[in-house]
């Protein structure tokens, strides 16, 4: 069986297939991921720093 990847852009985490966090059909490895860290939480993974990388999608959402 794959190893599932977090759904989070710069999250290199996999997801724990005991602990799945859902958003918009995308499966992620924390709550904070899928929130898309939008207060800055940081990944529950002490090696990864993807909340460094802003909210998914960008202020509008596309991006932009």
């Amino acid at each position: 069986m794959s190893e599932l990847k977090c759904g989070c852009p710069d999250c290199q985490c996999d997801v724990d297939p005991q602990q799945v966090f859902n958003r918009d059909g995308e499966a992620y490895c924390s709550q904070a991921c899928a929130d898309q860290h939008p207060n800055g939480e940081p990944c529950p993974a002490p090696d990864c720093h993807c909340e460094r990388s802003g909210k998914i999608g960008g202020p509008d959402g596309n991006g932009n």
